[in-house]
């Protein structure tokens, strides 16, 4: 009977991992890149350091698996709105060997509704660039301020940073 037990549990949590693992590979809302990073803790930290913003608008938390980035932006005056700007970037290690897979995810939430950017977004592609840059694979750093792409994403936090903060504040072996 406990043998039995033992089986039931153990083939409902590959299921469970599973059907997590497809709706991370279903889901159009996240992009997906995969790099060989001996140190994620590394990794998250140079991220935070980069987008820490001296006025603390930028909310950084990192776990183990996961980084999470958030800005509250108000406008208005008599209504005030309240939007909150998220990014969270997840990691699962693939092999033995330092290769591990990166999930993205930015989304907007204002007044209950959520807004998600698609992975051909230029905020993705803005994101894996800075990642990029900070693991030495990239030696262009986007500026939003000077691109058309970026029109309207300005305030967004991930154009707060500029490639000079980013090479003063992360060096991360290669």
């Amino acid at each position: 009977m406990k043998k039995i037990a033992t089986f039931l549990i153990t083939l409902f949590l590959l299921t469970s991992e599973l059907l997590a693992e497809n709706n991370i590979k279903e889901n159009e809302n996240i992009s997906i890149k995969t790099f060989n990073i001996s140190d994620e803790q590394e990794l998250y930290n140079s991220l935070k350091k980069i987008f820490f913003s001296s006025e603390h608008k930028n909310i950084l938390d990192s776990g183990w698996r996961g980084l999470h980035m958030s800005k509250r932006v108000t406008s208005g005056f008599i209504d005030i709105d309240v939007e909150v700007q998220n990014v969270v970037l997840s990691s699962k290690p693939i092999d033995k060997n330092g290769t591990k897979e990166f999930t993205l995810e930015i989304f907007t939430t204002q007044n209950d509704e959520v807004t998600h950017f698609k992975p051909d977004s230029f905020l993705h592609r803005l994101f894996w660039n800075r990642l990029e840059f900070i693991l030495g694979l990239e030696d262009e750093w986007i500026d939003c301020h000077h691109m058309f792409e970026a029109l309207g994403q300005n305030n967004h936090l991930l154009c707060s940073p500029n490639e000079q903060k980013a090479l003063q504040e992360v060096k991360v072996e290669k």
